[in-house]
């Protein structure tokens, strides 16, 4: 199975625009969302930390799903496809959504469970933590798809030879 120009770009363009919105979403809560954490008060937490859990599952499953989705197709057409000039960057950019997916699944999904029984600073400091590698290895996501996307989108020079020899 091999993937035409524009069907590469198409799935580019996917990743990027999915992990640049999952960096922007991850820098909004990093900064802005969960310091409001503890602000809210003891008598409402429990239904806002519900809320929170709820509503940012629904933003971002479709933009994760397509980064994972489309990372999947770079990472096979980076080492079946013969596309090795993409090797390295979608390398980093899959070891950093490995970070992403690990710290999710090992503290912030247990720290948002445990939070669901009300606040406890302690908890929230160490989901801040967490949190900040999390946003981290996002933003060296999105740096790596538009190195990718570098590579793989014709420059003005490749479309007019293209074009001198058509």
């Amino acid at each position: 199975m091999s993937f035409s120009s524009s069907q590469e770009r198409v799935i580019v363009m996917a990743h990027v625009i999915a992990t640049w919105f999952m960096v922007g979403l991850i820098w909004t809560i990093h900064v802005v969302h969960y310091p409001l954490f503890a602000d809210v008060g003891e008598a409402t937490y429990v239904a806002f930390q519900s809320a929170h859990v709820d509503r940012i599952g629904k933003l971002l499953f479709v933009p994760w799903l397509t980064e994972g989705i489309t990372l999947l197709a770079l990472l096979w057409l980076s080492f079946m496809g013969g596309r090795r000039e993409l090797r390295m960057p979608v390398f980093i950019g899959a070891a950093a959504m490995a970070v992403v997916l690990i710290i999710s699944g090992v503290w912030s999904a247990p720290a948002h469970g445990d939070l669901m029984d009300g606040f406890d600073s302690a908890i929230h400091e160490r989901l801040m933590t967490a949190n900040l590698v999390r946003t981290l290895a996002w933003t060296v996501r999105g740096m790596s798809a538009v190195w990718i996307l570098a590579i793989v989108w014709p420059r003005p020079r490749d479309v007019s030879s293209a074009s001198a020899s058509s």
